[in-house]
């Protein structure tokens, strides 16, 4: 009696954890995957599409808002690669310098500076070939604490 009681708690626990970490198909994931889980972390989620007609998702972070753009994709609108990406229109831009401290420093969450200096933050996810819901789950989290952490560093007090 207690052997199967064993078992059917590590079954229970098993497929509780499959839901969870729900595997997307291989072609990647679409706006709509992405989109489902950041609402699910308690962002907003407004799906879009860019400029060429790619899919794009709209959301935001400590009152930031930010772009998550797809690439790769595929004409079922799966696509094999995203990225979470946005930028800070400075009155006087950003030194390379400090960008490039930045960079050096941080593991995850590169940064460039634009034509006037302005510098972007970005996430570069490839979601294709075994990525669940629970890794963009982490890589939202990721994300989400990124870019208050950059935002300080621009503004020089988060050295």
């Amino acid at each position: 009696m207690r052997r199967s009681t064993i078992i059917l708690a590590l079954a229970a626990l098993a497929a509780a954890t499959a839901a969870r970490a729900a595997p997307y198909p291989a072609e990647g994931v679409t706006a709509r995957d992405v989109a489902a889980v950041l609402q699910a972390k308690g962002y907003q989620a407004t799906l879009d599409k860019d400029g060429t007609g790619d899919p794009m998702v709209r959301s935001a972070v400590d009152g930031t808002k930010f772009q998550v753009v797809f690439y790769d994709c595929d004409k079922t609108h799966r696509c094999g690669a995203l990225e979470f990406l946005v930028g800070f229109d400075l009155p006087d831009g950003m030194a390379l310098a400090r960008l490039n401290k930045w960079n050096r420093d941080q593991r995850f969450g590169h940064a460039y500076l634009d034509d006037e200096n302005d510098p972007y933050i970005q996430l570069d996810l490839n979601t294709d070939n075994g990525f669940t819901s629970e890794s963009l789950g982490g890589y939202v989290e990721t994300w989400a604490s990124l870019v208050p952490h950059f935002k300080r560093y621009i503004d020089g007090k988060d050295d």
